[in-house]
């Protein structure tokens, strides 16, 4: 394939392209070097220098964006250039495998290139990066290790209605048993799994556990609807359940990127739920607003579909990002959850107190369910109810918990906060 693309040749000293340059091509280095530098504030920091058999500037090609960087051979260099069809063409007609493997791969290296730009100032520029991709590489061994044997686990912090003090629900928050470093939080691996695409056997999995979870919680407290479901092995577990209350159960789930953006896993998620036997209305999918930024028209038609299957969704953090407001008007959602950040204020700060009240305020308006997060004091806990807060969670009421734990904390029914 090499030898029908277009060879170039340059001139120690040539640039083979400038920084804002269209980016139109990337170029494979059959000889010579080429060094790639970056102008911050006025000032060249130089990223890398390249040598034979080496790629550079397909991220712009990827992306169909400007160029980032400049290119100028350091010596008598020859080039194998490559432009987005033939690009393309090449990823659509390999082996299904090496496509996959190729896309994988494309990614880490996007993100290579990304943190090199981000870090120029520091960019000595490639032992520290190195060391790093060594470190995610191995890292994304032991998350697939993770994923076959079973490593990770559900903990459930419960949801308390701010009314009736009852628990009304449960968020369910993944953590990793590693081995060797014991209880793992996804902050620290739930961002390369995003990178590689494990993150949707992970989440495949998130959903079917949590599922299992909430028909176990809701048999053992007799708070679900519609028809009973064959037992599970979490419900086989729990006793017999009280007769049923009006309010059910729900259960929250963090949802991924890559499970709203692609349509498979949308119908993934909707078929789970159908199959589980649960009520989909009693399942609350949360959504960060970052995932809104990213692509707000794909996004639209992703949490309309899940509404369609008759799911709830809720915007997650709410009040942190730049378009807040508009997502209200932009998307469905039926929940908000006001950030922590806020909560954790409003005792002692004013201002905090009245974005609260607007918060809760504006979601009355529209017809949405507010849940504060992040409570850890009474004084915060007394100002959420005298503002009309629907419900919350926090350290105050309960630490996230093992699904053992949880079900015990269901059965201490005199608990009301």
């Amino acid at each position: 394939m090499a030898q029908k693309l277009p060879r170039q040749h340059f001139a120690a000293g040539q640039e083979i392209f400038a920084q804002g340059d269209r980016g139109d091509r990337a170029y494979f280095i059959d000889r010579g070097a080429v060094e790639i530098s970056t102008d911050k504030a006025g000032r060249k920091v130089v990223l890398a220098r390249l040598g034979s058999g080496e790629l550079f500037g397909e991220l712009a090609l990827i992306n169909q964006q400007t160029r980032s960087a400049t290119a100028v051979a350091v010596e008598d260099t020859e080039v194998v250039s490559i432009n987005a069809e033939q690009l393309d063409a090449a990823i659509k007609t390999a082996n299904p495998l090496l496509r996959k493997l190729l896309q994988v791969n494309l990614g880490r290296f996007q993100w290579t290139q990304q943190f090199m730009l981000q870090h120029a100032d520091t960019v000595d520029a490639r032992q520290p990066l190195e060391q790093k991709a060594r470190r995610d590489l191995a890292t994304e061994k032991e998350i697939q290790q993770a994923i076959e044997e079973q490593q990770f686990e559900l903990h459930y912090q419960p949801i308390i209605s701010m009314r009736g003090g009852q628990t009304i629900g449960f968020e369910a928050l993944l953590r990793w048993r590693h081995p060797r470093r014991g209880l793992v939080y996804p902050t620290e691996f739930i961002p390369l799994a995003e990178r590689t695409g494990q993150i949707v056997a992970i989440g495949r999995w998130v959903l079917g556990e949590a599922l299992n979870a909430l028909k176990a919680f809701q048999m053992l407290v007799g708070r679900g609807s519609g028809p009973r479901p064959p037992l599970t092995a979490l419900a086989e577990a729990a006793p017999e359940p009280a007769p049923r209350s009006r309010t059910p159960l729900f259960m929250s789930i963090n949802i991924s990127a890559r499970q709203l953006f692609e349509l498979q896993e949308i119908d993934a998620i909707g078929d789970a739920v159908m199959a589980s036997g649960v009520d989909p209305k009693q399942v609350k999918l949360e959504i960060t607003e970052s995932l809104l930024v990213d692509d707000p028209v794909h996004a639209q038609a992703a949490i309309q579909l899940l509404r369609e299957y008759g799911m709830r969704i809720a915007l997650d953090d709410f009040g942190t990002g730049y378009s807040s407001l508009s997502y209200l008007h932009q998307f469905p959602m039926d929940t908000l959850k006001i950030d922590q950040r806020f909560v954790s204020t409003m005792g002692r700060d004013p201002k905090s107190y009245r974005i609260v009240r607007a918060i809760v305020g504006l979601a009355e308006e529209l017809g949405m369910e507010t849940i504060a997060e992040g409570i850890e004091r009474n004084n915060q806990l007394a100002a959420l109810r005298e503002i009309g807060c629907d419900a919350g969670q926090g350290y105050l009421m309960s630490r996230p918990a093992s699904f053992r734990e949880a079900r015990r904390l269901l059965q201490q029914k005199q608990v009301r906060w």
